[in-house]
């Protein structure tokens, strides 16, 4: 029952005691009643009479006024909960985008106009702000810890003179702040990513918290419309998020050229992959003997327009764009079509570092394998040393399930993470690929040369076989095979060729 329901309970209930007050009224006067002399009514009952009618007629109107009292009131708390919902997020007590971009459009409106008079207007810096990693955080550590985590974010910029802070949606966040100086404003956002990093480290929940990432668009100098404003400050969050993350990137000009370069890009990569204008090249692998032993799959993407596009552009652009997942799943079908005319026992595919955060990786693996009939075994997934090494729980937990499911994994570039002999104790890894900057230095290098001999002998007391890639000269070749190596990569054995025009019993060259 709701409270209306109940206040005109009360109200009918009050009305029932009134009529009931007026026939008693009406008893009492019908039994003082009396005749005088002359017949007439004593003035007394006629008095009283009056006085029942008047209480009766009172009580209904008190419960009126008593009922659009109450009624009023619940009215007024029904509207402020209404604007609660409308106007500041449930999850996080931040400003709904609703608000927030209203607040934003009216500073900004107010800018235009005294801009349209010839006066000073006021300046502002637009925060966009986005938490690192937040779908890995949420998958590693639960959507509790996550929510607990956008939270504390709101609460710090709370603490914050000057801020206004409202939630875009998800784990991005939109701040208004009043400094526009470079170092105030530098000096204000760093203080806020300091209190956030405390606030993290003191709940065990949030211990997953990688950082922020945080795109700056300044009013009116970048901007006096909101969709631009917003728009310069994401351009700046994601070229911060392409440098590594965990930075605060200021809008320019330029940034905006490379946003324009970098949609085009995508649009063109993800016509190549539904067109299916990509290419796979092989680069043989070979044992001691000199005889393949493998090949790695290297992605090519001949462009007729463009020309021959290098992997180390496109490839970054498909995880910046949220294609990785469509081009890594292209590459292994392709690579499993091939499999039987390339005639490798084993072929290498790299598997990105994006690729591992999401959860369409295994699934894409297992249907690829069961549709063409190959097996897991016949295939290395190569992984780089710095995805291995700051790999949460949850990416390593992966690791282990491509090797149950019969992949064997390889550690590529070991070397460039700056990682200790010790961690080789604890990667779920089967082979180790030395990165070339120590193979290609093996001849007048010493450290390179003891670096490689000891990699070699961890492996061989843990269990992993040992490569050497980048191999170029024959000297390179005998020095890694002083040092113990038993598994070669590079254009001195053969340089990446398409399947068509490759016949590795030919191309291959090992130096005695």
């Amino acid at each position: 029952m709701t409270r209306v329901h109940l206040l005109l309970g009360r109200t009918r209930q009050m009305q029932l005691v009134a009529g009931v007050f007026a026939v008693l009224s009406l008893v009492l006067f019908g039994a003082e009643m009396s005749t005088s002399p002359d017949g007439g009514v004593l003035p007394h009952g006629w008095g009283l009479f009056a006085c029942a009618l008047l209480v009766s007629s009172f009580f209904p109107l008190l419960g009126g006024f008593l009922f659009v009292g109450r009624l009023s009131g619940h009215i007024e708390e029904r509207e402020e909960e209404r604007d609660r919902l409308i106007n500041v997020d449930h999850l996080t007590g931040a400003l709904t985008r609703r608000k927030f971009i209203g607040i934003l459009d009216a500073r900004l409106q107010d800018i235009r106009s005294a801009q349209m008079k010839g006066r000073p207007s006021s300046e502002f810096a637009l925060l966009l702000i986005d938490v690192d990693h937040f779908k890995h955080i949420n998958d590693a550590f639960g959507h509790a810890a996550g929510d607990l985590m956008l939270r504390r974010i709101v609460d710090c910029a709370r603490r914050q003179v000057g801020w206004t802070i409202g939630r875009l949606g998800g784990d991005e966040f939109a701040a208004i702040v009043e400094a526009t100086d470079y170092w105030r404003l530098l000096s204000d956002i760093n203080d806020f990513m300091d209190r956030c990093r405390a606030a993290m480290a003191l709940n065990e929940q949030t211990r997953g918290y990688q950082g922020l990432s945080i795109g700056v668009a300044l009013a009116p100098k970048d901007a006096n419309l909101s969709d631009t404003l917003l728009q310069f400050a994401d351009i700046a969050l994601y070229a911060g998020k392409r440098n590594g993350r965990g930075q605060v990137t200021l809008f320019n000009k330029e940034m905006q050229k490379e946003q324009i370069e970098l949609r085009k890009d995508a649009r063109d990569l993800r016509a190549a992959i539904i067109l299916d204008r990509l290419d796979v090249h092989y680069q043989p692998i070979v044992g001691k003997d000199g005889q393949a032993i493998g090949a790695e799959a290297l992605v090519r993407w001949p462009d007729p327009f463009r020309g021959p596009t290098s992997p180390g552009h496109f490839v970054p652009v498909a995880e910046q764009t949220g294609l990785i997942d469509a081009l890594g799943e292209w590459v292994f079908r392709r690579v499993c079509h091939d499999f039987t005319a390339a005639d490798y026992p084993t072929i290498f595919v790299n598997i990105s570092g994006e690729q591992l955060k999401g959860e369409e990786l295994i699934p894409m693996l297992k249907s690829a394998l069961r549709e063409s009939g190959r097996s897991a075994e016949n295939f290395v997934l190569e992984i780089t040393e710095t995805v291995i090494l700051n790999a949460s729980d949850n990416i390593l937990q992966k690791v282990k399930e491509m090797r149950e499911i019969g992949f064997r994994i390889a550690l590529d570039d070991f070397g460039t993470g700056n990682s200790s002999f010790a961690v080789l104790r604890e990667l779920p890894v089967d082979i180790v690929k030395i990165d070339k900057s120590y193979i290609q230095t093996l001849e007048n290098d010493p450290t390179a040369q003891v670096f490689v001999a000891a990699v070699n002998q961890i492996g061989n007391l843990l269990g992993f076989k040992v490569l050497a890639e980048g191999i170029e000269t024959d000297e390179q070749s005998k020095l890694a095979r002083l040092a113990g190596l038993v598994m070669f990569q590079g254009y001195h054995f053969g340089r990446p060729r398409p399947l068509v025009a490759t016949d590795w019993k030919k191309v291959l060259r090992f130096a005695e």
